[in-house]
């Protein structure tokens, strides 16, 4: 039986193209579902990737919009290419879903380019400003107190740091697969948090002043450089490539 969202999440999608005049190439499903611990009351982080006429004057590179509980964001493909040379995590994260509800073969194959040509040091960088700008928006806050939540973001972002330095890949999106990167005391304390969170988003309660001390242990590690293998050429063309078929 289809789950009656994804119908909803298409008809929207569709609405968009008519009422933005461009082409959605992919569409897939980011955040909480797609890494494994959705609570009852998650929001649908839906992301994809759109081309439009190239010709015009006022052109868009980001599309949003928020339905009920569709969290929609759309990115121009040029703009979503520029942020692939650069390693950029969300690329990753958008690329490597398997919470798919409009595919197409650009995907897998700029999938199989990033898993082949990023670079393992911006991919890092990227990662560990991801964990720092949440820990101290929303943990580090003076407070005794915070959203619990809040550490598993922080700390899959460490994991992701960790896997990629063992693995000198991209990270996989289900949180299981990189947790046991994690010492053991943080491991349970993460699973503990998403026990709880799995029945509701608020999640309200007192720091961790141990997994604190870890997650700020990472703000000064020594991350090796490495340069992307990314063709800037190669992706032109596919840009073209892309744009071209919009036109026709």
């Amino acid at each position: 039986m289809i789950n009656p969202i994804i119908n909803d999440i298409k008809e929207e999608t569709r609405k968009i193209e008519k009422q933005e005049k461009v082409k959605v190439l992919f569409l897939i499903e980011s955040g909480s579902r797609a890494w494994g611990w959705a609570s009852e009351d998650s929001d649908y982080d839906i992301r994809g990737v759109f081309v439009q006429d190239y010709t015009n004057f006022n052109l868009k590179d980001q599309i949003t919009k928020t339905i009920g509980d569709l969290d929609i964001v759309l990115w121009d493909l040029k703009k979503f290419l520029k942020l692939m040379l650069n390693s950029n995590p969300s690329v990753w994260e958008w690329l490597s879903s398997e919470l798919i509800y409009a595919e197409n073969s650009l995907r897998k194959e700029l999938m199989k380019m990033f898993m082949g040509k990023f670079s393992p040091y911006k991919l890092k960088k990227h990662y560990l400003s991801m964990a720092r700008q949440n820990f101290e928006k929303y943990i580090n806050t003076g407070k005794e107190t915070a959203n619990l939540k809040k550490y598993v973001y922080v700390l899959r972002s460490v994991a992701c740091v960790l896997f990629i330095e063992k693995n000198n890949l991209p990270p996989p999106k289900d949180y299981k697969k990189i947790i046991k990167y994690l010492p053991k005391n943080i491991q349970e304390f993460f699973e503990k948090i998403i026990k709880n969170k799995t029945s509701s988003e608020s999640t309200e309660g007192k720091r961790n002043k141990e997994v604190d001390s870890y997650i700020v242990s990472f703000w000064h590690r020594t991350i090796e450089k490495a340069e992307s293998k990314f063709n800037e050429n190669k992706l032109e063309m596919i840009f073209k490539e892309q744009a071209k078929k919009f036109r026709i």
